[in-house]
């Protein structure tokens, strides 16, 4: 992982705000991204896309502002089945709509054609790819779902 650019917010940009100047930011220097929010287990505000994250965090009271850094990553490829109506193969709709969002957030999907059984159960594969800790909380999401 490189870093690949670095700047610094000013202090005036609070919590609520962080987010939304991440997206321009990365957008007017050369650095895309649809949407941005708190990942805890990063330790900051981050956007991203399939290949690169910016990230935001917090700078001490004095200077104070935040320490933005555009960072580079090996994208990572799973396969999530996903519970499917035995009859028609269609994934639930509230899935359908996690789906949309993660998407924004830079992972990359693609939902298998076809559908089978397993043990009992019929699934359909979706194809997963970017950061690892984006499939992460995007797998968590599913398994809670079941």
């Amino acid at each position: 992982m490189a870093v690949l650019k670095e700047t610094t917010f000013p202090s005036i940009i609070h919590n609520e705000d962080v987010n939304e100047e991440i997206v321009k930011w990365g957008n007017a220097n050369g650095y895309p991204l649809e949407k941005a929010k708190l990942y805890n287990k990063m330790g900051g505000y981050v956007g991203f896309s399939p290949t690169y994250y910016v990230i935001a965090k917090r700078l001490p009271p004095v200077p104070g502002g935040w320490d933005v850094k555009v960072n580079d990553f090996e994208q990572e490829e799973r396969i999530i089945p996903l519970n499917v109506n035995k009859d028609t193969g269609e994934i639930n709709r509230f899935i359908v709509k996690m789906i949309d969002q993660y998407k924004l957030e830079g992972l990359d999907m693609e939902l298998a054609d076809t559908w089978y059984e397993s043990y009992g159960t019929v699934l359909r594969d979706l194809k997963v790819k970017g950061h690892p800790v984006l499939i992460t909380n995007f797998e968590d999401f599913i398994e809670n779902m079941r």
